[in-house]
């Protein structure tokens, strides 16, 4: 069953064709039935009004048949010298008169049994009846008492009316018919009756001619009497045959003549009205009849029993229907075959659309995309071809853009890979940066110290080298601290050329350690610019990169040269080298993404689509010219701030280093506790500030801090932003809610860059922080002006 499911559900075709086969087949079929009940009706309904036919002629006939017989035997009773013997009353001149009126000859050919005259006014007692007897001429031996009783209704109708009176009887297992006729003397007075019996057999009903079609039976009680008896077996017309005769089937037409007796024949009305009534189908053998019953008419009560059963024949319009279906079969079977061959031809038409459109959908599937569907017609066969081929156009579109989707898409990975791979960096070296501060702090504040202590001129310009170069450490820690901070884009009022030297204090060593020069030409009256710093020492430093590669490939040593310009409108910063150049094919591409000219993996060609990005994002430009062998120039043009900002900015403001003289007597009285996890800074900031009379405490963790500030009281506290456990701004929010006066005295110091948060909380609180590394003298005025309630 599963293999046969899966042959229909992978055969368009197949299902197709079996519907339209079985639609036919079907029709066909109900046709072929319909066909066949209209004829069958027709057969039945004609045989069934053949049979009625018969039934009311055979009413007809056995009426005829009376009447022939009154006409026979009326003529012989009225002849006068018969009449005379009946007048005389001797029994045994009337027997001997009956006996002459047929000899035995006619008597046999005209099948008359008996023969009796019933005076009318017969004398009683056993004389009458014997004279009764010697009056009954009869050729079986018939009892004449049953004889008297059997016409006993017709003697009395034909005295009543003194008219002839035929009438069928019951005698034995025989059937009779009876013609009683008056006989009157010369004076019309009724002398008697004489009744002719005649013997209703096969050879009588002959004459009824009832075709070869049609059978007649005669019943009599409970047996069959009519068609004669021959040897003692009773003999049916020719319609049946005498083998099926047998006793089960006389039996069973006993019963039915028995249940279908008890009502009339159908009149002729009835028969207009329902020509089916009363009427009943009965096969014998290979032979099929309609057949009915009816009673004969006797004139006494008790004979219900008598009558007859007559068939008809109906097996040549049963031959007929099944001569029509046996030709209509074959031919139904050859309709349905020639039908399925001329469905499946045009199936086959049909469905070449489909099979060509399957062909190149496999195509298409294998991944030819340039598969496309004839368009033979404007169906919908034709616009599905055109959709299709729509189809395939489009993915063919879609594949060529997915390839070059894909090609950028591992382009952009490599990127963000590389990104992240600068991202971790950048959070590393913020690490690291912070990190260095302390020490740096460190360093800066014990050099400070011993220059200024009692030492001689060649430690004092060693020490004052050790100082310098820490200063130095320290701007390059701020540059890395600030290009690598991680913030959301802000913009605001910011200097390019300090913008500038930040990146070039970045990437010194690389330029040194390449050859390569930097020449800075900053203008002197340059305004500010409104602008994302991080973005712009983005750009900067990427074009300044990219320079110092190229000259790498080109000289053993070169030149950059940064120039600063402005007017009323734009803030220029031009960079230029004398590298290699950029081919004049290349110029038009340099800023689109993932254009490079590197090898690969040395290069993602999104730094100068970042830049340009970036700059145009600003409101700016970014241009870019150059000739081979003649290096390249790249202008970067920046909008002009408003009036009201032009000003100097930079990102860290410091306090500006006290150049007065310090006094030694200036912390007398004066108790500072100082609060950090690194122990150098704590024992740096407890020197100098003890070498100035400031009673100070130091403790290591903010949990110390608020322990301390529990106990006693400071005029001043300097906290460090980030350490262990809890950190300065923990401290202060605790400070605020135990001791409000010891928190307004805090300041903050930090190694890390103050970010838009941090910025947020100090000037909310109004809290003065330090940058680390810082400068003994800033550490002094924070703390002067702290105390000063600044």
């Amino acid at each position: 069953m599963q293999p046969i499911k899966k042959f229909l559900e992978a055969s368009f075709r197949i299902r197709i064709l079996l519907p339209v086969v079985l639609v036919m087949s079907l029709m066909l079929a109900v046709t072929s039935y319909i066909v066949n009940r209209q004829f069958q009706s027709y057969t039945d309904k004609n045989g069934r009004m053949e049979l009625k036919s018969a039934a009311m002629q055979m009413e007809r006939n056995f009426l005829l048949y009376q009447g022939r017989l009154k006409l026979r035997f009326e003529p012989l009773v009225r002849v006068p010298s018969y009449r005379a013997v009946f007048e005389k009353q001797d029994a045994k001149t009337i027997y001997s008169t009956l006996n002459q009126m047929y000899d035995a000859e006619q008597l046999e050919k005209e099948k008359i049994q008996f023969i009796f005259f019933s005076p009318a006014n017969p004398s009683a007692g056993p004389a009458a009846s014997a004279s009764r007897n010697r009056m009954l001429l009869t050729k079986e031996p018939i009892s004449s008492i049953n004889i008297f009783n059997a016409a006993a209704p017709a003697l009395r109708e034909v005295r009543l009316n003194e008219t002839s009176v035929c009438d069928t009887v019951q005698l034995g297992d025989r059937l009779y018919e009876l013609i009683a006729t008056p006989v009157f003397n010369s004076n019309s007075e009724l002398l008697g009756v004489v009744t002719f019996g005649q013997w209703i057999n096969w050879e009588v009903l002959q004459q009824f001619n009832f075709g070869t079609d049609t059978a007649f039976i005669g019943m009599v009680g409970n047996a069959l009497a009519v068609g004669g008896v021959s040897d003692g077996v009773v003999r049916p017309l020719q319609t049946f045959r005498d083998a099926e005769m047998t006793p089960e089937f006389s039996t069973n037409l006993i019963a039915r003549f028995q249940e279908l007796s008890r009502k009339p024949l159908t009149t002729a009305e009835e028969l207009r009205r329902d020509p089916a009534a009363d009427l009943h189908s009965l096969q014998v053998g290979d032979s099929h009849y309609f057949y009915t019953a009816a009673h004969f008419k006797s004139l006494a009560k008790s004979d219900a029993g008598i009558g007859y059963l007559l068939f008809r024949k109906y097996d040549d319009s049963l031959e007929l229907a099944r001569t029509t279906q046996q030709v209509l079969l074959p031919a139904i079977i050859i309709l349905i075959f020639v039908g399925s061959v001329i469905v499946l031809f045009f199936i086959n038409k049909a469905t070449a659309p489909l099979r060509e459109l399957h062909a190149a959908a496999e195509a298409v599937g294998h991944g030819d995309f340039s598969q496309r569907v004839h368009l033979a017609s404007k169906d919908e066969f034709g616009e599905l071809g055109r959709a299709f081929n729509q189809m395939t156009e489009n993915i063919e579109l879609s594949q060529s853009k997915l390839k070059q989707t894909v090609e950028t898409l591992k382009t952009t990975q490599a990127q963000l890979i590389q990104s992240e791979k600068l991202s971790a960096v950048g959070e590393f070296v913020a690490g690291v940066a912070h990190e260095l501060n302390n020490p740096l702090a460190a360093v800066m504040g014990f050099s400070e110290m011993l220059k200024n202590g009692d030492v001689s001129e060649k430690h004092s310009r060693h020490l004052d080298m050790i100082f310098k170069s820490a200063q130095r450490c320290q701007k390059i820690v701020q540059s890395l601290l600030s290009f690598a901070r991680r913030a959301a884009p802000e913009r605001k009022p910011v200097s390019v050329n300090k913008l500038i030297e930040d990146v070039l204090e970045m990437i010194s060593y690389p330029l040194r350690t390449s050859n390569v020069k930097v020449v800075t030409r900053f203008s002197q009256q340059m305004p500010v610019v409104l602008a994302d710093g991080h973005q712009v020492q983005q750009v900067v430093l990427n074009i300044i990169s990219n320079a110092r590669q190229a000259i790498e490939t080109h000289a053993q040593a070169g030149c950059i040269t940064i120039a600063t310009t402005n007017d009323a409108r734009w803030v220029r910063i031009v960079i230029s080298d004398n590298g290699p150049g950029i081919a004049a094919e290349n110029l038009k591409r340099i800023f689109d993404p993932f254009f490079t000219t590197k090898e690969v993996g040395k290069g993602t060609g999104l730094g100068l689509s970042l830049c340009y990005g970036m700059i145009r994002e600003h409101g700016g430009n970014i241009l870019v010219a150059s000739q081979p062998g003649s290096g390249a120039i790249f202008t970067i043009e920046l909008p002009v701030a408003d009036e009201a900002a032009w000003f100097e900015t930079s990102f860290m403001t410091q306090t500006t280093t006290a150049t007065n003289q310090p006094e030694a007597r200036e912390g007398v009285g004066k108790k500072i506790l100082v609060v950090d996890d690194e122990e150098s800074l704590l024992h740096m900031i407890k020197e100098e500030l003890t070498l100035h009379s400031y009673d100070v405490m130091t403790v290591p963790n903010g949990e110390a801090a608020l322990r301390a500030t529990r106990g006693q009281k400071f005029d001043a506290i300097i906290c460090d932003l980030k350490m262990p456990g809890l950190n300065g701004r923990q401290v202060y929010e605790k400070l605020r809610e135990e001791n409000v006066d010891a928190a307004r005295r805090m300041v903050f110091v930090t190694g890390d860059i103050i970010g838009d948060q941090l910025r947020n909380f100090l000037e909310t609180e109004k809290r003065r922080c330090l940058n680390k590394p810082f400068t003994l003298g800033d550490l002094r005025q924070a703390v002067k002006e702290t105390l000063a309630g600044k």
